[in-house]
């Protein structure tokens, strides 16, 4: 009954627990743009809350919030594309490359730091060839 302290004088309130940002689900059989082959996702999950920490350089982000105002958001250091929430994410086993898994709808790469430096090289959008 810790709820119970909160209504007591002098009573110290719980710390708020950290929100869980991801939720693991099911593999799946994905298009992969990158292969050109139907592959399996084992690593699939669910973001839940918005990123606070860029998963390629490691910079915190003070005010993520911000970020996401943008269209497309990405880490303001390494320019890796930041993931929304309520989305599903996946990584392709035979190539490793990030998709955002829609229902319905043609899965979208995420570019990893090698693809994004290949676009930059040759300056257009990045292909399996």
């Amino acid at each position: 009954m810790s709820w119970l302290k909160n209504l007591k004088p002098g009573g110290k309130p719980e710390p708020e627990k950290p929100q869980q940002e991801t939720y693991p689900l099911v593999a799946r059989q994905v298009w992969c743009a990158v292969c050109n082959a139907y592959t399996t996702f084992t690593r699939v999950w669910r973001r839940a809350a918005l990123v606070r920490k860029c998963s390629c350089c490691g910079m915190v982000f003070e005010d993520p919030e911000l970020l996401y105002k943008h269209f497309q958001p990405a880490c303001p250091h390494c320019r890796e594309p930041l993931e929304q929430p309520n989305f599903d994410y996946g990584f392709c086993d035979r190539c490793g490359s990030k998709f955002e898994l829609m229902e319905g709808a043609k899965p979208g790469l995420l570019p990893n730091k090698r693809q994004r430096d290949e676009m930059d090289k040759h300056g257009k959008s990045w292909s399996y060839s």
